[in-house]
């Protein structure tokens, strides 16, 4: 990557992450957290996330049930026509599964093992989800619309006052491969290694009161 787009996909993640975390600061916690509590629509974490399957940069929100154990996001994701060469929106639906217990203390918290499958839908007349009527049956092999992939991954979070709206802050990372590039890797494990089918993303969770 290039120190242009280096800098690139810093100024993306930064603008977007400052915009979700201003959010809470100007509107009244104490208003938004009674709505929060007299809501089941509102959700429980908003995400901020660079790469990984679900644009170059993207964000959010999700909800996660009682122990802690079991989330489920949903993401809009873009990538820039300078970055990609092309403008490309998309949705991602990410599943997320912590299955071992948390290291937590009473400014933090350490979920060491994060996993789940990330599904990801591509908007754009060029991208389809079935055989296009021009091709024969089965011509591609995948979507070039829909793709998942499965990852793993931790999170670090910094634990907020009781009495404030934000109840978490977390950074996390998450290393992930794509459906085509797991069977590629199986088909042909002497042309391919697996340094050469995984992508690394990188986020920030908020979890809210």
């Amino acid at each position: 990557m290039s120190i242009v787009m280096t800098l690139q996909w810093k100024k993306y993640f930064f603008r977007l992450t400052a915009l979700v975390i201003s959010f809470f600061l100007l509107f009244n916690p104490e208003t938004l957290s009674a709505q929060k509590k007299n809501s089941t629509l509102l959700p429980d974490h908003v995400k901020v996330q660079y790469a990984g399957g679900t644009g170059f940069v993207a964000v959010g929100v999700g909800y996660s049930n009682k122990n802690q154990k079991l989330e489920g996001d949903l993401y809009y994701g873009y990538l820039p026509e300078n970055i990609g060469g092309i403008r490309i929106h998309s949705l991602s639906a990410k599943f997320v599964w912590i299955p071992i217990n948390s290291v937590r203390g009473k400014e933090f918290i350490l979920e060491p093992l994060t996993t789940g499958l990330v599904v990801n839908y591509s908007f754009g007349k060029q991208y389809f989800s079935f055989d296009p009527p021009n091709y024969p049956y089965r011509y591609y092999s995948f979507p070039t619309a829909i793709h998942s992939a499965l990852f793993l991954g931790s999170r670090v979070g910094v634990n907020f006052p009781a009495n404030t709206f934000v109840r978490r802050l977390s950074l996390y990372y998450e290393i992930l491969s794509f459906d085509r590039d797991i069977i590629g890797l199986v088909s042909n494990p002497k042309s391919l290694r697996i340094t050469d089918v995984v992508t690394l993303s990188l986020g920030l969770k908020v979890n809210i009161e």
